[in-house]
């Protein structure tokens, strides 16, 4: 009998243990849940008005109606030093959800190759890609080559004469090109800008011959009539620039915009903030607010993301190294 008393008792000691490990568990999925508590500030490392400003915005104005307690979520521009200010400041930011990262493929994927920014290219916690631009080759419209194949034909004959501006040396627009000149075996001639803006104005003044931009940039010039496109050197179609030759995968280069977080964040915050955001991107308030940007959505999940922003940072290193950017 005694025995029998003992292996009940053991019994019930057991299960009471049991009993308390799934409330303790429960307890703490429901204080999961409970994000957000308190506003989420997401930082854009760059100036208002931008294409990664724009996009923060339109999805801070409507995500709230999708998060857990409907907390308000604010956008906070911290540009400066290329960039990695803001980055910077996420980085060291405590990883629970409350301050996440805009940023793009300048000051993630390119930044990091020269050394001088104290994080690399994953470094954080991807959340989703929001938008993915590609770069193109404009001309102005009474320039002599009609297509993609006589301006090649005209770059193979006279290697180094064509002018080209972009926003910037060792930025996307230069990368762009850059890759595309080793693909095709072409040289060209690079004029740096400060910014897609002057740069276009170069073109329409004659003081370049092309310039190498986001596609969206030149849209309104575009279906004026005003510059052609020769080729999308990137891997998204972009609206007027159905019919245009696309570059190789090995030329192609595409400016994304994405949502991070700290790189130690729970994955039941990220979770949240995944499945928040990206029920705001497909908002169609949203999706008015990003056309009207000049943009299209284009979601993408962690890891397509991740992968994403590897890619983007190796293939730039490639081309920094051959361009005598970087050692």
């Amino acid at each position: 009998m005694k025995k029998i008393s003992l292996y009940l008792v053991l019994v019930a000691m057991m299960i009471l243990s049991a009993c308390s490990n799934q409330t303790g568990n429960a307890a703490s999925d429901n204080a999961n849940t409970d994000f957000p508590t308190k506003p989420i500030e997401i930082i854009v490392p760059y100036d208002a008005g931008g294409g990664t400003d724009m996009a923060a915005r339109a999805l801070a104005s409507k995500v709230s109606e999708y998060l857990p307690n409907k907390q308000a979520v604010v956008v906070v521009n911290k540009p400066g030093g290329g960039a990695t200010v803001g980055n910077t400041q996420v980085l060291n930011a405590k990883p629970d959800g409350y301050t996440l990262l805009m940023t793009s493929t300048g000051a993630l994927s390119i930044q990091p190759n020269y050394g001088k920014a104290t994080y690399s290219h994953d470094s954080f916690a991807p959340i989703m890609r929001v938008l993915s631009n590609p770069q193109a080759i404009i001309v102005k419209a009474d320039a002599p080559w009609k297509t993609y194949d006589e301006w090649l034909a005209y770059m193979k004959k006279n290697p180094g004469v064509f002018t080209y501006g972009t926003a910037g040396t060792g930025l996307t627009g230069h990368i762009a090109m850059e890759a595309l000149s080793m693909d095709e075996k072409i040289k060209a001639k690079h004029v740096p800008f400060d910014g897609a803006g002057p740069a276009l104005t170069a073109l329409l003044g004659g003081h370049v011959q092309g310039v190498v931009v986001q596609a969206q940039n030149p849209r309104a010039l575009v279906e004026s009539g005003e510059v052609r496109p020769l080729i999308n050197i990137g891997s998204n179609k972009e609206e007027g620039f159905d019919g245009f030759p696309w570059a190789s995968e090995n030329a192609s280069v595409d400016v994304y915009h994405g949502l991070l977080a700290p790189k130690d964040t729970p994955k039941e915050v990220l979770d949240i903030l995944h499945d928040a955001f990206k029920k705001a991107l497909e908002d169609p308030a949203v999706i008015d607010l990003i056309n009207k940007g000049g943009a299209n959505p284009a979601y993408a999940g962690p890891e397509d993301f991740q992968k994403e922003i590897t890619g983007s940072y190796e293939k730039s290193r490639k081309v920094l190294k051959e361009v005598g950017l970087i050692k």
